[in-house]
């Protein structure tokens, strides 16, 4: 009853019972071939081989239930032992799978590799462009050096780079770069820092305090090649800088001078041949106090000529130098030359010394220079003036314009009897000389008297130097002054005359001396000027003859 309800029997047949099916038979299309075809199963030779329980075997286990309904199993029958000798023919057996549905076509796999490869291919092209063009990957460094810090710095940020700045100290193309680090052509991640080098003017570093040979290392790590060294009393440590010119911070280039001015126990300064001015300024800066003594010397005037205690001498803060200062003044008031050497307000101060007092004074408007007189306790008299060859004046001012700064144009020296050297008062060379020798003066070149002079043959006024100006009295008082001379005197007036006049030169100066006078009367005058001064005269009257036109003014025109 279970097998009909299977609807696939299973036959079991004897391997004997089985037709013999030959390559003939195959190919003739006989039943036994067909069986494949039919999808018939047909049970194997193994399958068939069955032992048969022995009655001496032991009986067997009951089987352990397995879920499976054996009776509706298709594939499974008891064997009954007829069965097994009797052939049966095969049953077709409808297999119980499903026929899957016909599959497409698939696309080949060397297809699938081509487009593969192309993609990578493809890709590959698209990131070698844009890492050329530099879309990723980084940048290249572009070349920055010889440009100014900011166009440098404004190239590399537009390229996406951070920019550090370092300065490296030069004498000249400020503000250039010189070095840039990554160098350029060098592609670099945008993530690094490049920094550039450019140029920076060097300063003056730190250095007061510091010992001279630190102070000194400074400098030379700054680029300073000439450094000169001072030394300066104080009660600092000795070798310590005290100063340093330029000052800190100041620019400089490498070949400046840079002075340091650095500490030692207090000694006597090198003040020798400084102006005493200069000399008591230096004295003061280092602590120390002076006193001046004015000696004869032929050092050039008011400069110092010797110092005590001597120089470099070890002293005491406060101590006080002695100075010996070559003589600001005059040697001796009829010393005329020296007066042009002389400051004005030293002139004015040694005149006051030496007894002479103020007549009057006033300025020339032109030149500014002093047109003064003083008088000495004798009666000299002594005038100051561009115009020292006439004696004259009107001046009723009286202002000490050389202690105001009024210049020195000329000297004229009137003596008086009993101030007269030994000698000078007479009417010959060896008068000249002894006046010369009173006066510091030599160089005699010419001498005339009124047996020789030449004079004009008509009146003629007296020819004025050229840019000659009228003095101008100082405020405070007087009018204006006439510093022309007098109408010249009649010429039959010269047959009374008698006189010598010499004239020199000396270091650029003219001097005359005229010693006689009218009548019975004998004067002694000496006035010098700058040679140039006389140049503006007409001398054809005189014959050509300074000397006798000079002598004619002074002896004729007064």
């Amino acid at each position: 009853m279970a097998a009909d309800k299977d609807s696939e029997k299973t036959i079991a047949v004897s391997p004997e019972d089985l037709p013999t099916v030959t390559p003939a038979d195959d190919a003739a299309g006989t039943d036994a071939t067909r069986v494949a075809d039919a999808a018939e199963t047909v049970v194997s030779r193994e399958a068939l081989t069955t032992r048969l329980p022995s009655p001496a075997d032991p009986a067997p286990d009951a089987p352990a239930p397995d879920g499976i309904d054996a009776l509706d199993d298709p594939y499974y029958a008891p064997a009954v032992p007829e069965n097994l000798t009797t052939a049966h023919r095969p049953v077709s057996i409808p297999s119980p799978v499903e026929s899957l549905p016909e599959r497409k076509p698939r696309f080949p796999r060397w297809g699938i590799v081509l487009i593969v490869i192309v993609l990578l291919a493809a890709a590959g092209a698209v990131a070698c462009l844009t890492y050329e063009q530099e879309l990723w990957g980084g940048k290249t460094i572009p070349n920055v050096t010889g440009k100014t810090e900011e166009e440098a710095t404004q190239l590399l940020e537009d390229l996406g780079f951070t920019v550090e700045v370092t300065y490296s100290t030069s004498d000249d193309n400020l503000g250039i770069v010189v070095g840039c680090d990554p160098v350029a052509g060098i592609r670099t991640d945008l993530s690094e820092i490049v920094t550039i080098t450019v140029t920076a003017e060097r300063t003056i570093p730190k250095v007061v305090g510091m010992s001279v040979e630190e102070a000194s290392e400074a400098l030379a790590q700054a680029g300073a090649q000439n450094v000169l060294l001072t030394y300066l009393n104080s009660e600092q440590p000795a070798g310590t800088v005290l100063d340093v010119s330029p000052a800190e911070g100041s620019p400089f280039v490498s070949t400046d001078e840079i002075t340091l001015t650095v500490a030692q126990a207090y000694a006597v300064p090198n003040v020798e041949g400084m102006s005493e001015e200069e000399a008591c300024a230096t004295l003061e800066s280092e602590g120390l106090a002076s006193s001046v003594t004015y000696v004869e010397s032929d050092a050039e005037r008011g400069t110092v000529v010797a110092v005590s205690p001597s120089v470099g001498s070890q002293v005491a803060a406060g101590s006080t130098i002695e100075l010996s200062v070559s003589s600001p003044y005059p040697s001796s008031p009829t010393s005329l030359l020296e007066y042009f050497e002389v400051s004005p307000e030293d002139l004015s101060t040694y005149l006051s010394d030496e007894g002479y007092s103020l007549v009057y004074g006033a300025t020339f408007v032109a030149s500014g220079n002093a047109l003064t007189g003083y008088e000495s306790e004798a009666g000299d008299l002594l005038q100051i003036t561009d115009s020292p060859e006439s004696g004259s004046n009107a001046i009723d001012s009286v202002a000490d314009v050389l202690a105001k700064g009024a210049g020195v144009g000329g000297v004229r020296y009137a003596f008086t009897e009993e101030s007269l050297p030994e000698g000078g008062a007479v009417e010959d060379e060896s008068g000249i000389h002894a006046v010369m020798e009173a006066c510091g003066l030599s160089g005699l070149r010419d001498t005339c008297t009124q047996d020789d002079i030449v004079i004009p043959e008509e009146e003629q006024p007296q020819a004025e130097p050229v840019d000659e100006a009228e003095p101008r009295p100082e405020d405070g008082g007087g009018t204006e002054g006439d510093a022309s001379v007098e109408e010249e005197a009649a010429p039959d007036e010269a047959s009374s005359m008698h006189f010598i006049c010499g004239l020199g030169v000396q270091d650029g100066y003219t001097w005359v001396i005229v010693i006689g006078g009218s009548g019975n009367a004998t004067r002694v005058v000496a006035f010098v000027a700058p040679s140039a001064h006389f140049s503006s005269y007409d001398l054809e009257p005189y014959g050509g003859s300074l000397l006798d036109c000079l002598a004619y003014i002074d002896l004729f025109a007064e």
